[in-house]
């Protein structure tokens, strides 16, 4: 099992009202370049579906009328956090998908007036064909982990929503 913690401080923490709007409707994942559909507001039971921009972040090539994404697969909501200063959730990989396991997209106000976007995921390869390449899985985890934090500062800094598409 891999187990990763990726935490950054991502401004202020009187941004949590934007900070907490884009972690509840998949603002992080967008921003990282994952297309998550359908697009509705994170809630416990969700099924969406993951493809991934592979020439992020420029928008995806197209053809034929489509864009080029890959498919990573399906994940549920397998909880929800909306409290007074903190906001996330956890969602939990179905068969299909490249990983099997949970991660957690967390964003809080700490005592120290910051704002403090978490990623936790804990996984392994969900083919055994991916067990072989566990090392470039690793580091696919910790580089979109970064992705996700990295997303996040970059819509507080500017002031506005992460979104890419109508919500």
């Amino acid at each position: 099992m891999n187990h990763l913690e990726h935490h950054l401080d991502v401004g202020p923490a009187d941004l949590f009202p934007l900070a907490r709007e884009a972690v509840l409707t998949w603002g992080l994942q967008e921003g990282a370049g994952v297309i998550v559909r359908p697009v509705r507001r994170v809630h416990l039971g969700q099924v969406v579906d993951l493809r991934l921009n592979p020439v992020w972040p420029t928008s995806p090539r197209r053809s034929r009328g489509r864009d080029l994404t890959l498919r990573v697969g399906s994940c549920v909501v397998t909880e929800v956090i909306n409290e007074e200063s903190r906001a996330g959730f956890a969602y939990r990989t179905l068969p299909g998908h490249l990983e099997s396991g949970e991660q957690t997209f967390l964003v809080e106000q700490r005592s120290s007036g910051r704002l403090v976007t978490t990623i936790v995921s804990d996984s392994v390869p969900g083919h055994p064909l991916f067990a072989a390449a566990a090392p470039l899985s690793v580091a696919a985890q910790r580089m979109m982990a970064r992705r996700y934090a990295a997303g996040m500062r970059r819509a507080l800094t500017r002031g506005e929503s992460l979104f890419t598409s109508p919500r």
